[in-house]
């Protein structure tokens, strides 16, 4: 039973929540990415960077997508899943991996960023309008192995930490009680590797939208909600006092390179409050809930439009953020400068 829905709750519509295979207690979602001044040069970095993620302990899902970032820079982004965080060790550990990435120049035009984390199936929950069979959409539920059941537990405030298991023992409270982002001198951050100790409990979310198959929908979620849904992720992009540490809208491409018609949101918070004080509270957020609901409640016929969200907080030590030339907004780089360390290499 949902632990804070009304008595009585009844969804106003469907949705699906993606259940791993049984015995898996963690998996790894990885996003490795080149920032360049043009779309070009950051897609020829991550080209480069593609070329590693095959192998026998290569992810099980990769998607592709760019943005362009609070600095005016564009970003070329792999956005990687292992299932089996073993072999995303064995991956990362190997001799083609390290000697690349390592090996990453801290000079010049282009940066380079990775954020790797190790999520705890009890520390995650997902939310999909459509069940994988219907629609192939990106993400954790991409593989055959993955269920979607239906769940009854969403379409209320607090449905989203009821879907964690851990949110029933834990009270997920931030590592960083208090949120004062400090941007570093770009010298602290341009020719140089810097690490960034994340702090715990941060919250990550992938929201995701795929209009490839529609028709009903289509024009009415591309005039009447992406366009709000887009102010709201520049909204968390530019304004760190929301809670929001980095917040990135992704155009998803096709492995070389070409626009799809799907799009995601990456975004970390301090903490799941964070997140969901934003979702519940604030204009922005609001404004999307409410264009989706006019929107499916036009009466068209079945939402042909899918929407899914990947939502996470993970444990102190579990994340791995890191970044080579790097603009100094980039990622976690504006934490207080004693969550880094840097090296010039």
């Amino acid at each position: 039973m949902p632990r804070s829905g009304p008595p009585g709750h009844a969804p106003r519509f469907t949705a699906y929540s993606a259940r791993l295979p049984e015995g898996t207690n963690a998996f790894v979602f990885a996003q490795y990415a080149c920032q360049a001044p043009s779309r070009e040069a950051a897609e020829r970095g991550a080209t480069g960077l593609a070329a590693l993620f095959g192998g026998p302990d290569g992810p099980d899902v990769v998607d592709r997508g760019s943005f362009l970032d609070t600095a005016g820079a564009h970003n070329a982004v792999l956005m990687a899943y292992w299932y089996d965080p073993a072999s995303h060790r064995r991956w990362r550990e190997s001799e083609p991996v390290r000697s690349v990435w390592d090996g990453l120049p801290a000079q010049g035009a282009a940066g380079y960023w990775r954020e790797e984390s190790v999520i705890p199936v009890e520390r995650n929950e997902t939310l999909h309008t459509h069940r994988r069979e219907d629609y192939a959409t990106s993400g954790l539920s991409q593989s055959a192995a993955v269920e979607l059941p239906e769940t009854q537990v969403h379409d209320y405030w607090g449905a989203a930490r009821d879907r964690i298991a851990a949110s029933a023992t834990e009270k997920l409270a931030p590592a960083l009680p208090v949120f004062e982002p400090q941007v570093p001198e770009a010298s602290e951050t341009r020719g140089r590797r810097v690490t960034v100790a994340v702090p715990g409990n941060v919250a990550l979310i992938r929201t995701a939208q795929d209009w490839s198959a529609a028709t009903l929908y289509r024009q009415k979620y591309l005039a009447d909600v992406k366009p709000v849904k887009d102010r709201g992720v520049d909204f968390l992009a530019e304004n760190p006092g929301s809670g929001c540490i980095a917040a990135r809208n992704l155009m998803e491409e096709s492995v070389d390179g070409a626009t799809l018609d799907r799009a995601c949101t990456i975004a970390w918070f301090v903490s799941l409050e964070h997140l969901m004080t934003w979702c519940r509270s604030h204009r922005t957020h609001l404004d999307i809930y409410a264009s989706f609901f006019q929107m499916v409640g036009g009466g068209e016929g079945p939402l042909d439009v899918a929407f899914w969200h990947e939502v996470s907080v993970l444990p102190a030590g579990s994340v791995d953020a890191e970044y080579v030339n790097c603009d100094p907004r980039t990622g976690f780089l504006p934490l207080s400068t004693r969550h880094t360390t840097t090296a010039t290499v």
